[in-house]
Protein backbone atom coordinates (compact mmCIF):
# COMPACT_ATOMS: atom_id res chain seq x y z
CA UNK A 1 0.00 0.00 0.00
CA UNK A 2 0.85 3.44 -0.73
CA UNK A 3 -0.54 6.51 1.39
CA UNK A 4 0.94 10.04 0.62
CA UNK A 5 0.71 12.19 4.59
CA UNK A 6 -1.16 14.84 2.70
CA UNK A 7 -0.26 18.29 3.85
CA UNK A 8 -2.66 20.79 5.74
CA UNK A 9 -3.10 24.24 3.62
CA UNK A 10 -2.79 27.17 5.19
CA UNK A 11 -2.88 30.23 3.66
CA UNK A 12 -0.17 33.06 4.40
CA UNK A 13 -1.05 34.36 6.75
CA UNK A 14 -1.40 30.81 8.50
CA UNK A 15 -5.38 30.40 8.62
CA UNK A 16 -7.15 26.84 7.86
CA UNK A 17 -8.14 26.75 3.84
CA UNK A 18 -10.66 24.27 3.98
CA UNK A 19 -11.34 24.54 0.19
CA UNK A 20 -7.77 23.42 -0.47
CA UNK A 21 -7.53 20.78 2.02
CA UNK A 22 -10.50 19.12 0.57
CA UNK A 23 -9.23 20.11 -3.59
CA UNK A 24 -5.77 18.63 -2.45
CA UNK A 25 -7.00 15.15 -0.88
CA UNK A 26 -9.56 14.81 -4.15
CA UNK A 27 -6.77 14.87 -6.66
CA UNK A 28 -4.38 12.86 -4.43
CA UNK A 29 -6.88 9.79 -3.70
CA UNK A 30 -7.76 8.20 -6.76
CA UNK A 31 -3.60 7.99 -7.53
CA UNK A 32 -3.17 5.96 -4.65
CA UNK A 33 -4.56 3.62 -1.94
CA UNK A 34 -5.30 5.59 1.25
CA UNK A 35 -4.59 9.11 2.81
CA UNK A 36 -2.76 10.00 6.24
CA UNK A 37 -4.62 13.03 7.90
CA UNK A 38 -2.94 15.04 10.34
CA UNK A 39 0.59 12.97 9.84
CA UNK A 40 3.79 14.83 10.83
CA UNK A 41 3.38 16.62 6.86
CA UNK A 42 -0.02 17.40 7.88
CA UNK A 43 0.83 19.40 10.69
CA UNK A 44 -1.20 18.20 12.73
CA UNK A 45 0.95 19.55 15.71
CA UNK A 46 0.09 23.07 14.64
CA UNK A 47 -4.00 22.73 14.92
CA UNK A 48 -6.24 23.64 17.82
CA UNK A 49 -8.59 21.14 18.41
CA UNK A 50 -11.15 23.16 16.45
CA UNK A 51 -9.58 23.26 13.31
CA UNK A 52 -8.86 19.57 13.55
CA UNK A 53 -12.91 19.15 13.94
CA UNK A 54 -13.17 21.73 11.07
CA UNK A 55 -10.65 20.01 8.54
CA UNK A 56 -11.70 16.91 9.15
CA UNK A 57 -15.66 17.63 8.23
CA UNK A 58 -14.14 19.32 4.75
CA UNK A 59 -13.04 15.71 3.64
CA UNK A 60 -14.95 12.93 2.47
CA UNK A 61 -12.20 10.51 1.01
CA UNK A 62 -13.50 6.98 -0.30
CA UNK A 63 -10.30 5.04 0.43
CA UNK A 64 -9.40 3.88 3.65
CA UNK A 65 -7.18 6.53 5.72
CA UNK A 66 -5.64 7.35 8.95
CA UNK A 67 -5.75 10.55 10.96
CA UNK A 68 -2.59 11.39 13.08
CA UNK A 69 -3.08 11.67 17.06
CA UNK A 70 0.13 13.57 18.56
CA UNK A 71 -1.06 14.20 22.09
CA UNK A 72 0.51 14.52 25.35
CA UNK A 73 -2.43 12.99 27.95
CA UNK A 74 -5.48 10.71 27.41
CA UNK A 75 -7.82 13.51 28.29
CA UNK A 76 -6.15 15.68 25.34
CA UNK A 77 -6.74 12.50 22.84
CA UNK A 78 -10.14 11.78 23.58
CA UNK A 79 -11.33 14.18 21.79
CA UNK A 80 -9.18 13.94 18.46
CA UNK A 81 -10.10 10.30 18.66
CA UNK A 82 -13.90 10.72 19.01
CA UNK A 83 -13.24 12.95 16.13
CA UNK A 84 -11.83 10.53 13.55
CA UNK A 85 -14.04 7.99 14.58
CA UNK A 86 -17.14 10.15 13.40
CA UNK A 87 -15.23 10.82 10.22
CA UNK A 88 -14.65 6.94 9.21
CA UNK A 89 -10.93 6.74 9.72
CA UNK A 90 -9.59 3.40 9.46
CA UNK A 91 -7.34 4.10 12.73
CA UNK A 92 -5.77 6.42 14.28
CA UNK A 93 -1.59 7.16 13.74
CA UNK A 94 0.12 7.68 17.32
CA UNK A 95 3.05 8.85 17.99
CA UNK A 96 4.76 8.77 21.99
CA UNK A 97 4.02 11.22 24.74
CA UNK A 98 7.13 13.52 24.62
CA UNK A 99 7.22 16.19 26.51
CA UNK A 100 8.01 14.19 30.03
CA UNK A 101 8.99 11.16 28.34
CA UNK A 102 11.36 10.34 30.95
CA UNK A 103 9.31 10.10 33.17
CA UNK A 104 6.32 8.46 31.75
CA UNK A 105 7.51 4.64 32.85
CA UNK A 106 4.73 2.29 31.91
CA UNK A 107 2.07 4.96 31.55
CA UNK A 108 3.49 4.36 27.93
CA UNK A 109 1.59 1.36 27.78
CA UNK A 110 -1.52 2.63 29.32
CA UNK A 111 -1.60 5.53 26.87
CA UNK A 112 -1.57 3.23 23.90
CA UNK A 113 -3.32 0.91 25.34
CA UNK A 114 -6.52 3.11 26.60
CA UNK A 115 -6.44 4.26 23.53
CA UNK A 116 -6.63 1.13 21.55
CA UNK A 117 -9.73 0.13 23.46
CA UNK A 118 -11.42 2.90 21.78
CA UNK A 119 -10.42 2.31 18.62
CA UNK A 120 -7.90 0.55 16.38
CA UNK A 121 -4.61 2.25 16.15
CA UNK A 122 -1.16 2.01 14.53
CA UNK A 123 2.09 3.16 16.44
CA UNK A 124 4.31 6.17 14.80
CA UNK A 125 7.44 5.71 15.32
CA UNK A 126 9.33 9.24 14.30
CA UNK A 127 12.14 10.09 16.42
CA UNK A 128 13.59 12.69 14.06
CA UNK A 129 10.78 15.18 15.39
CA UNK A 130 9.56 13.44 18.32
CA UNK A 131 13.02 13.06 19.75
CA UNK A 132 12.05 9.81 21.83
CA UNK A 133 12.20 6.32 20.67
CA UNK A 134 9.30 3.87 20.99
CA UNK A 135 10.90 1.08 22.74
CA UNK A 136 11.50 -1.91 20.95
CA UNK A 137 10.03 -3.94 24.27
CA UNK A 138 7.12 -1.69 24.06
CA UNK A 139 6.38 -2.29 20.75
CA UNK A 140 6.25 -6.08 21.40
CA UNK A 141 4.04 -5.89 24.63
CA UNK A 142 1.72 -3.54 22.23
CA UNK A 143 1.89 -5.69 19.47
CA UNK A 144 -0.13 -8.25 21.12
CA UNK A 145 -3.02 -5.98 21.82
CA UNK A 146 -5.80 -7.01 18.82
CA UNK A 147 -6.85 -3.12 17.97
CA UNK A 148 -2.99 -2.30 18.11
CA UNK A 149 -2.89 -3.27 14.21
CA UNK A 150 0.99 -2.11 13.19
CA UNK A 151 3.47 0.59 12.56
CA UNK A 152 4.76 3.08 10.86
CA UNK A 153 8.68 3.52 11.31
CA UNK A 154 10.08 6.67 10.15
CA UNK A 155 13.37 6.49 11.42
CA UNK A 156 15.01 4.70 8.44
CA UNK A 157 16.72 2.02 10.96
CA UNK A 158 17.13 -1.34 9.15
CA UNK A 159 17.86 -3.02 12.26
CA UNK A 160 13.86 -2.06 13.73
CA UNK A 161 12.72 -2.94 10.45
CA UNK A 162 14.36 -6.46 11.16
CA UNK A 163 13.28 -6.62 14.68
CA UNK A 164 9.69 -6.51 13.33
CA UNK A 165 10.01 -9.45 10.80
CA UNK A 166 11.64 -12.04 13.28
CA UNK A 167 9.86 -10.98 16.44
CA UNK A 168 6.61 -9.49 15.02
CA UNK A 169 4.87 -12.14 12.79
CA UNK A 170 1.51 -10.55 11.29
CA UNK A 171 1.69 -7.10 12.33
CA UNK A 172 1.70 -4.55 9.83
CA UNK A 173 4.62 -2.75 8.86
CA UNK A 174 4.57 0.85 6.80
CA UNK A 175 7.75 2.87 6.68
CA UNK A 176 8.23 6.28 6.40
CA UNK A 177 11.73 6.78 5.20
CA UNK A 178 11.48 7.16 1.31
CA UNK A 179 15.24 6.95 0.82
CA UNK A 180 15.20 3.18 2.24
CA UNK A 181 11.87 2.24 0.66
CA UNK A 182 12.84 -1.05 -1.13
CA UNK A 183 15.03 -2.00 2.13
CA UNK A 184 12.22 -2.19 4.14
CA UNK A 185 9.95 -3.90 1.76
CA UNK A 186 12.77 -6.47 1.70
CA UNK A 187 12.05 -6.44 5.32
CA UNK A 188 8.45 -7.29 5.34
CA UNK A 189 7.42 -3.59 5.28
CA UNK A 190 3.91 -3.61 3.83
CA UNK A 191 4.18 -0.41 1.77
CA UNK A 192 5.13 3.54 2.73
CA UNK A 193 3.11 6.53 4.22
CA UNK A 194 5.75 8.55 2.22
CA UNK A 195 5.78 12.61 1.61
CA UNK A 196 7.14 11.56 -1.34
CA UNK A 197 4.13 9.90 -2.61
CA UNK A 198 2.17 13.13 -2.85
CA UNK A 199 4.71 14.36 -5.41
CA UNK A 200 5.54 10.90 -7.54
CA UNK A 201 2.48 8.28 -6.14
CA UNK A 202 2.71 6.08 -9.41
CA UNK A 203 6.41 5.58 -8.73
CA UNK A 204 6.26 4.58 -5.30
CA UNK A 205 3.49 2.38 -6.83
CA UNK A 206 5.66 0.89 -9.08
CA UNK A 207 8.53 0.14 -7.21
CA UNK A 208 6.16 -1.77 -5.05
CA UNK A 209 4.79 -3.29 -8.02
CA UNK A 210 8.21 -4.31 -9.34
CA UNK A 211 9.41 -5.77 -5.78
CA UNK A 212 6.00 -8.13 -5.07
CA UNK A 213 6.39 -9.16 -8.51
CA UNK A 214 9.94 -10.40 -8.21
CA UNK A 215 11.38 -7.70 -10.84
CA UNK A 216 14.28 -6.87 -8.19
CA UNK A 217 16.55 -5.23 -10.84
CA UNK A 218 13.54 -3.24 -11.66
CA UNK A 219 12.78 -2.55 -8.50
CA UNK A 220 16.60 -1.30 -7.56
CA UNK A 221 16.98 1.07 -10.87
CA UNK A 222 13.83 3.19 -9.84
CA UNK A 223 14.65 2.90 -6.01
CA UNK A 224 18.35 4.76 -7.36
CA UNK A 225 16.24 7.23 -9.47
CA UNK A 226 14.26 8.18 -6.24
CA UNK A 227 16.37 8.36 -4.16
CA UNK A 228 17.37 12.23 -4.50
CA UNK A 229 13.82 12.78 -4.10
CA UNK A 230 12.92 11.14 -0.66
CA UNK A 231 16.50 12.09 0.43
CA UNK A 232 16.13 15.88 -0.04
CA UNK A 233 12.19 15.84 1.30
CA UNK A 234 13.28 14.22 4.50
CA UNK A 235 15.93 16.89 5.10
CA UNK A 236 13.79 19.79 4.11
CA UNK A 237 10.10 18.59 5.53
CA UNK A 238 6.86 20.56 5.28
CA UNK A 239 8.40 23.85 3.52
CA UNK A 240 9.65 22.10 0.79
CA UNK A 241 7.30 19.38 -0.14
CA UNK A 242 4.36 22.12 0.23
CA UNK A 243 6.80 24.44 -2.51
CA UNK A 244 7.02 21.44 -4.36
CA UNK A 245 3.25 21.09 -4.69
CA UNK A 246 2.40 24.62 -5.51
CA UNK A 247 5.09 24.32 -8.20
CA UNK A 248 3.19 21.77 -9.24
CA UNK A 249 0.22 23.47 -8.92
CA UNK A 250 -1.72 21.67 -6.17
CA UNK A 251 -3.39 23.16 -3.63
CA UNK A 252 -1.33 23.15 -0.52
CA UNK A 253 -0.69 26.24 0.63
CA UNK A 254 2.11 27.16 2.83
CA UNK A 255 3.32 26.26 6.23
CA UNK A 256 2.03 27.81 9.35
CA UNK A 257 3.75 30.98 10.71
CA UNK A 258 6.51 31.07 12.21
CA UNK A 259 8.15 28.05 9.88
CA UNK A 260 8.92 29.38 6.42
CA UNK A 261 7.12 29.84 3.36
CA UNK A 262 9.71 28.47 0.66
CA UNK A 263 12.68 26.32 1.56
CA UNK A 264 16.58 26.71 0.88
CA UNK A 265 16.87 23.40 -0.71
CA UNK A 266 14.44 24.09 -3.26
CA UNK A 267 16.96 25.37 -5.72
CA UNK A 268 18.38 21.72 -5.56
CA UNK A 269 15.88 20.25 -5.35
CA UNK A 270 13.50 21.56 -8.80
CA UNK A 271 16.10 19.76 -11.35
CA UNK A 272 15.23 16.54 -9.41
CA UNK A 273 11.55 17.36 -9.64
CA UNK A 274 11.91 18.49 -12.86
CA UNK A 275 13.76 15.24 -14.10
CA UNK A 276 10.94 12.80 -12.72
CA UNK A 277 8.10 15.00 -14.49
CA UNK A 278 10.13 14.69 -17.77
CA UNK A 279 10.19 10.70 -16.97
CA UNK A 280 6.07 10.89 -15.96
CA UNK A 281 6.57 9.86 -12.56
CA UNK A 282 5.50 13.33 -11.11
CA UNK A 283 1.63 14.10 -10.51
Amino acid sequence: MILPPIPTPFDREGRLDTEAFRALAEALEPLVDGLLVYGSNGEGVHLSPEERAKGLKALSPKKPFLVGLMEETLPQAQRALLEAQEAGALALLTTPPRYYHGSLGDGLLRYYEALAEAMPLFLYHVPQNTKVDLPLAAVEALARHPNVRGIKDSSGDLHRLAFYQARLPGFRVFTGHAPTFLAALALGAEGGILAAANLAPRAYRALLDHFRQGRLAEAQALQKKLFPLGDLLAKGGVPLLKQALRYLGLPAGYPRPPYPQESPLWESFLPVLEGLREEGWVL
